[in-house]
């Protein structure tokens, strides 16, 4: 049973009716869409696929993280299933206006921060799940101005600092824990750029690995719903320290 965190003044919904920015077409010229909400997150995760990937990989009690927090989805599912929600976004109007929208008393973690700077408002290994979606690139800025917004950033840039997020995201997360991320495939001058491939050889090389990666062509698929193409949803996994392996490893060979 859901447990009510949103206020009756909440309108918490998929603005776009299920529709997803397609940031491969060619008629993609521009931010945002003549039709596009105003004000609204247009890369909102669907909440259906967040209850999902909550119910599947975590536990009452758990704590679930976003450090791309946007429009909230993450963290009002994972209150209403019973986790400990934390929530970090550059942009303080998105963090205000996901508070504005709890019930009095609902208390989740929120932070207007830098996601490349969690290790200074987490405890280390303190998260059990990470589930969020970043910037796809520049495609769709989120500010003019915020000097911690990544999707501000060149194509170059941008990679680099992603490499800082895995970074951040792998001191926070518990051994063995996932980061769930939503990525797709953008346009970059023209030309495709493959930014879910992009993304996997920076978490990579972080220390993390690809437990599965699903995209459109994914057979008999478990997600409550279908990816575009150039779609993808990756789940990392926090492999254990070396140090821990070679002592796992050696306690084997004594034995």
């Amino acid at each position: 049973m859901a447990i009510p965190v949103l206020s009756s003044r909440s309108t918490h919904q998929d603005p776009f009716g299920g529709r997803q920015l397609d940031l491969l077409s060619p008629a993609y010229g521009s931010p945002h869409f003549p039709d596009e909400v105003p004000g609204a997150f247009g890369l909102s995760f669907s909440p259906a696929l967040v209850r999902h990937l909550i119910h599947t990989h975590s536990r009452p009690g758990d704590t679930v993280l976003d450090c791309f927090l946007g429009g909230g989805t993450t963290v009002y599912e994972a209150l209403m299933m019973g986790r400990q929600a934390v929530g970090v976004d550059c942009n303080e109007r998105y963090v205000e206006e996901v508070r504005s929208r709890l019930l009095s008393g609902v208390g989740p973690s929120l932070y207007t921060a830098d996601a490349r700077s969690l290790p200074s408002l987490l405890e280390p290994e303190s998260v059990d799940l990470v589930i969020t979606q970043p910037p796809y690139g520049n495609t769709h800025p989120f500010s003019r101005h915020l000097s911690d917004d990544l999707s501000r950033l060149a194509s170059r840039e941008f990679l680099l600092a992603i490499e800082e997020v895995a970074d951040s995201l792998w001191q926070v997360l518990k051994p063995g824990g996932l980061c769930a991320l939503q990525i797709g495939d953008i346009k970059d001058r023209g030309r495709m750029m493959p930014l879910g491939f992009q993304f996997v050889h920076r978490f990579l090389s972080r220390g993390f690995s690809v437990k599965v990666m699903y995209d459109h062509r994914t057979p008999l698929s478990p997600l409550p719903l279908t990816l575009h193409p150039h779609e993808y949803l990756i789940l990392f996994q926090k492999k254990e320290s070396d140090k821990k392996q070679k002592t796992t490893k050696s306690a084997r060979w004594i034995s």
